[in-house]
């Protein structure tokens, strides 16, 4: 098994640190994935930059996607991550367990978005019609 020691701010660049410090400074922390990014010059910009690229989902809506995905995928890293994001956009503990297993019974829009996001996860991108005219129709 190979170990990928995790760099701290001190040994990355100068421009890595300044987004160690925005990320500290906006999460709390710098997850490990990210600081891994920081061995590249631009890795870690790059990722971020397309993270908070201008899009037409809310930040919520990202979370049900992101948290569906972890599940399906059994991604115990990702699962931890976007439990504290999806936190931290005002999710409750009971939400996000709820969205974990693809649905969202207080909300008909992320209902809609839950299921169509696991449905597509597991059938590998080959989506159910119903479930994407449903989502059509939640808005």
């Amino acid at each position: 098994m190979t170990t990928i020691n995790v760099p701290t701010r001190e040994d990355v660049s100068s421009q890595n640190q300044a987004l160690f410090d925005n990320l500290k400074k906006t999460l709390g922390m710098v997850p490990n994935l990210y600081a891994t990014f920081a061995y590249s010059e631009t890795a870690l910009g790059t990722y971020l930059a397309l993270q908070n690229a201008k899009s037409s989902m809310t930040g919520k809506a990202r979370e049900v996607v992101n948290l569906v995905v972890s599940q399906v995928n059994g991604c115990e890293y990702c699962l931890a991550a976007h439990t504290m994001v999806g936190k931290m956009v005002g999710f409750t503990d009971a939400q996000i367990m709820e969205l974990r297993h693809g649905r969202a019974s207080f909300d008909a829009k992320f209902d809609a978005l839950a299921r169509l996001t696991k449905n597509i996860v597991e059938n590998r991108g080959h989506a159910d019609p119903a479930l994407v005219d449903a989502f059509l129709a939640a808005g």
